[in-house]
């Protein structure tokens, strides 16, 4: 897995690697002129062939944005009907073929039954038959996932503050009115370095403006005073609070003195975060959303679930070492049975500036850039 590290503005480690690039420079230069001349001459050819193989990829490439265009334009619609049936906005055609479906609507509309509107919570469901991001969603969280009507994706267009091409991909989140918070789209944006180095640069996210007592992603500790105790209120700490939410604050980069100070333990921790966000992203932008109905009625879980063990069918045991963290666990619960947890509203937790860059992992594609 490829190591993250964020080079912009690090002139020491920058400076480093520099030395270490001129070096095998002189390497390469006497390693070549230490060949047999019939052998260099071998060589030369080799690198024409690099130049026109070089030239067929950019036109690939050129070729492989013009095709994923065309495609996202035909996708558009189906995502727009699809949008519009689950919300409700649009009825959807019982199929002819389904005599058995007809017959249980005209019962339903004869006991006077009325259906709901569109299909409810048909994203919340989605989300949690998807095992990675089940494992994110709280019970507290379904109040507002009952509230997300649509997920979309799209690539990155324009230019940066640099005039350089922007690449990358981000994932919106639209909600209907709610009492959670006020915004109608939480926008989660990935920045890529280019298409074919396939680099995370750094990632963005929307600032989730909560209502008064309805922030998910912090709770407030209460501890009773000790009997005897001269201040009878109770004591109390904000801490942050497990939530699906908290997808929208990515993790912290420290700045260039802090990155510079970091234990290894810190960066590869952090590391660790960055990687995990953007597989979660790719994850939601590749499988999810195009495969949303399938996420929905569980087809695609069962789907995951057979190809996982078909790729364990070698192995004869399982790993149980989690029953052991989840002792550990339970003692530390109850060395804190004191504090009762009082979930309360208020300010982020923590800020969500941009991540460190990094690379993804192999395999994974993150949509084309936009040619301008």
């Amino acid at each position: 897995m490829a190591a993250l590290q964020q080079l912009h503005g690090n002139s020491g480690l920058i400076g480093a690697l520099q030395q270490k690039l001129d070096g095998l420079v002189g390497l390469r230069s006497g390693f070549l002129e230490e060949l047999h001349p019939r052998v260099r001459a071998r060589v030369k050819a080799l690198e024409k062939l690099q130049e026109a193989h070089d030239g067929v990829h950019e036109a690939y490439l050129e070729e492989k944005k013009a095709l994923e265009a065309k495609y996202a334009a035909l996708y558009a619609p189906m995502y727009k009907a699809r949008s519009e049936i689950v919300t409700g906005a649009k009825e959807a055609a019982v199929p002819d073929d389904d005599e058995e479906l007809k017959a249980e609507i005209e019962a339903a509309a004869k006991d006077a039954v009325e259906a709901p509107k569109g299909v409810p919570e048909f994203w919340m469901i989605a989300l949690k038959n998807n095992e990675e991001l089940a494992q994110m969603i709280t019970e507290r969280d379904e109040g507002a996932l009952k509230h997300l009507i649509d997920i979309t994706t799209s690539a990155l267009e324009g230019e940066d503050e640099d005039g350089d091409e922007l690449c990358g991909f981000k994932i919106d989140f639209h909600f209907e009115e709610n009492e959670y918070f006020e915004d109608s789209v939480l926008t989660k944006t990935y920045h890529m370095d280019d298409e074919e180095d396939n680099l995370l640069r750094y990632i963005e996210s929307s600032e989730i403006n909560w209502k008064s007592g309805k922030n998910l992603t912090v709770k407030v500790l209460r501890k009773k005073p000790k009997p005897g105790a001269k201040n009878k209120k109770p004591i109390t700490k904000t801490e942050p609070a497990e939530s699906f939410f908290q997808f929208f604050y990515p993790p912290e980069v420290p700045d260039e003195e802090e990155q510079q100070n970091m234990s290894e333990d810190d960066a590869e921790q952090l590391q660790d975060a960055m990687e995990q966000d953007y597989e979660l992203g790719m994850m939601i932008a590749n499988n999810l959303i195009p495969d949303a109905v399938n996420w929905f009625t569980g087809d695609a879980f069962a789907d995951d679930e057979e190809d996982e063990f078909d790729e364990d069918d070698d192995e004869d045991e399982f790993d149980d070492e989690d029953d052991e963290d989840d002792e550990d666990d339970e003692d530390d619960e109850d060395e804190d049975e004191d504090e009762e947890e009082e979930f309360v509203g208020g300010k982020k937790s923590f800020a969500a500036p941009p991540a460190m860059g990094g690379a993804a992992k192999e395999g994974e594609q993150p949509p084309e850039c936009k040619q301008q």
